[in-house]
């Protein structure tokens, strides 16, 4: 397996040098591409100036943003720089909250996390028996890619599973979506819903549920 990066998992004055693997891969899919119905040829995206009404240059062409009013606003390379991310190679561990403490809905992509220095495995080892017996996760502040992120640490077998996760802030209230509040379900209907579940759970096995479609 190829790891995805590699860096170090800071916890109070230890430092484990890590690297992260994607827990999740998607195998056997189709990759289908835009093609000419009548010969098969791969259909090609030009970049297309509607001002000039002609094809432009990947290196003529910059990020612009539409403010309300409507005026454009055109983002060159000076304005889309950024100063450089802090511990871009460190996983930092900020707290440690009891599992049921995060939302499930802000979880994201999962990493399986190994060791890269045998001799830094006692403290991986430490960390992780030390998570499994307080029943906790550790909450962290990771770097993957060009964007700083919160993410937890979660035990997952005898690895370290490092799963990013969406900041409380950015989930979108669910507003009009939920059924209206004075439907009463009866006791016996409850008892029948909860039966059907029971004969439909009978012998099933999440590994043999197959994209039949594909």
């Amino acid at each position: 397996m190829k790891a995805t990066w590699r860096g170090t998992l800071s916890f109070g004055n230890i430092d484990i040098p890590i690297a992260l693997y994607k827990a999740t891969g998607k195998h056997g899919d189709l990759d289908p591409h835009q093609a000419h119905a009548d010969d098969g040829s791969s259909v090609r995206h030009r970049r297309w100036c509607e001002e000039e009404d002609g094809e432009i240059e990947d290196r003529e062409a910059a990020k612009g943003h539409r403010h309300p009013v409507g005026r454009k606003i055109v983002l060159g390379d000076k304005n889309m720089a950024s100063p450089p991310l802090p511990d871009k190679k460190r996983v930092n561990v900020l707290a440690s909250v009891d599992e049921g403490g995060v939302d499930p809905m802000l979880f994201g992509q999962a990493y399986y996390v190994g060791g890269t220095d045998p001799t830094a495995d006692q403290w991986y080892v430490l960390f992780r028996d030390a998570l499994r017996e307080s029943g906790r996760v550790a909450v962290t502040r990771v770097t993957l890619g060009a964007r700083e992120s919160l993410a937890v640490l979660r035990v997952h077998d005898d690895l370290l599973v490092l799963q990013t996760m969406s900041r409380p802030g950015e989930l979108r209230r669910p507003t009009g979506i939920a059924p209206r509040g004075d439907i009463t379900v009866r006791p016996e209907e409850l008892k029948m819903a909860m039966h059907l579940m029971d004969i439909l759970s009978v012998g099933f096995d999440l590994d043999e549920v197959h994209d039949d479609r594909q």
